[in-house]
């Protein structure tokens, strides 16, 4: 029974650490960024998406494989968070929060970039219709509001790890503190963007930001325990050398 314990605590730990770095590599995938949505004309929407057209699939498939990575990272998350006693619906609420930032990324993705679908169908972007274009291109103005607003998952998934991580000490409590401001600043960040005022909404940015860092920052400290877990020693019925989440 302690092995099995054990077995699943070093799966849950390797896939945090694995999901988590690789979902932060996929953000610095370069972003392409086209002419105005406001006063772009189909000509210049063609011009842009046939220009860009490897750089536009290299940013779908990135926000496409970020869907299942982050599923995974926040279900990790939340089955460690169990696995601590926490019997506070803080757990539930990580994986709700996890899904609402992987349909955060299909939206965009969807959004921004559907003429790319257009072509398995066989079409070409110099036979579709202007107006339909404009329209396609028009979309990814909401994409941006989406985005915007999909900090609240953000938000949520930090603040209710970092709490339960406070009550168990799953994660080390500077970083734990640290997701709380994160998750506060977005939370502010979002409030500024709905109501227009931009000194408030640019405090959106340490949302953001912040969650790149502490993502990456929670995947390399499941890494590092793995990887100080991984060659323990048995003395008198325990694993010695492990930390304490991982013994018996």
């Amino acid at each position: 029974m302690a092995e099995t314990s054990i077995t699943t605590n070093r799966g849950l730990l390797a896939m945090a650490a694995i999901s988590g770095l690789l979902y932060v590599a996929l953000i610095f995938v370069p972003q392409v960024d086209g002419p105005s949505v406001e006063t772009a004309t189909a000509g210049q929407i063609r011009v842009f998406l046939q220009a860009h057209d490897t750089g536009i699939r290299m940013t779908a498939t990135a926000g496409a494989l970020s869907i299942p990575l982050v599923l995974v990272f926040s279900a990790s998350l939340a089955r460690m968070i169990r696995r601590r006693g926490d019997e506070s619906p803080l757990a539930d609420v990580v994986v709700g929060a996890g899904v609402l930032v992987a349909m955060w990324h299909w939206v965009v993705v969807a959004a921004s970039w559907m003429t790319l679908v257009q072509a398995l169908d066989g079409h070409d972007l110099s036979n579709v219709n202007d107006a339909t274009l404009v329209g396609w291109y028009g979309l990814s103005n909401f994409a941006h509001l989406f985005a915007d607003l999909g900090m609240c998952g953000i938000a949520t998934l930090i603040g209710a790890t970092s709490i339960a991580s406070l009550r168990t000490g799953l994660f080390p409590r500077w970083l734990s503190w640290g997701g709380l401001v994160i998750a506060a600043g977005g939370g502010v960040g979002t409030v500024g963007i709905t109501v227009a005022w931009i000194p408030l909404a640019d405090v959106w940015f340490v949302g953001i930001f912040g969650w790149v860092m502490w993502t990456f920052l929670v995947a390399v400290t499941c890494g590092n325990r793995l990887v100080r877990g991984s060659r323990p020693t048995r003395r008198s019925g325990r694993l010695e050398g492990a930390p304490p989440h991982l013994q018996a």
